[in-house]
């Protein structure tokens, strides 16, 4: 059976979780944006042959040239879209720069039963989330989207969104592997400069969770599961 999975953003983040998962499922690149000569710092699937085209697009040709299976769509990520861009995927990751897509993509996986990855980078450190059904959910921690700083922004340190979007491919992997290790769990690197080890938050359901409220497997349906601990 052939594993789907859909990346949100084809940027500094996407781009090394796309190429980590070329030959490991067949993927579905989303995002809105073209190739800037200001991204090709931290973009290193981009060349400067790719200026002004479409980055999901670019992105999906050099999944395929190196042997995957990929399709780059130009759209951004929105509530309506999400079932037409993600439907029959198995999971879904979220390489975006922007809060708002990330609770929409967490958001969508907790109602649809889905395993997803939220990454995220700033900096000089970055964050991935591991999520399946039926444990506390990205919602359950952050709550609600709030304005923050984005990486046109506050900029980020190149290597980090490798570094951080390597995590993310890995996770990703593990999760359609079965490891539920990190299930449910925050790996927050605060400065990839002067620490390589993550904080690993671990947190319970919360009560009033909405989204957990409307999903298929709820971890509030029942006393909240013990996840392991890592090694």
């Amino acid at each position: 059976m052939t594993t789907r999975a859909v990346i949100v953003g084809a940027g500094g983040l996407g781009g090394p979780i796309a190429l980590s998962l070329a030959r490991s499922a067949e993927l579905v690149i989303v995002d809105h944006d073209v190739v800037e000569m200001s991204n090709l710092h931290r973009q290193l699937q981009f060349t400067a042959a790719d200026l002004g085209q479409p980055k999901a697009v670019r992105l999906a040709a050099a999944v395929t040239a190196r042997g995957g299976t990929a399709r780059g769509i130009t759209a951004a990520w929105t509530p309506e879209a999400a079932e037409e861009l993600g439907g029959d995927c198995d999971l879904i990751i979220d390489a975006s720069d922007d809060p708002a897509t990330k609770f929409g993509v967490a958001d969508w996986a907790v109602a649809n039963g889905r395993l997803y990855v939220i990454a995220a980078a700033l900096r000089h450190g970055g964050n991935v989330f591991a999520g399946v059904p039926g444990v506390a959910c990205y919602r359950c921690l952050f709550e609600d989207p709030v304005d923050a700083p984005t990486c046109a922004d506050a900029g980020v340190l190149g290597p980090v969104v490798g570094a951080i979007g390597g995590v993310a491919a890995g996770m990703a992997l593990g999760l359609l592997a079965g490891d539920r290790t990190y299930a449910g769990a925050l790996l927050a690197f605060d400065d990839l400069r002067t620490v390589p080890e993550p904080r690993v938050v671990r947190f319970a359901p919360r009560p009033d969770c909405p989204a957990c409220r409307r999903a298929p497997i709820s971890p509030l349906a029942a006393p909240p599961v013990r996840v392991a601990e890592g090694p």
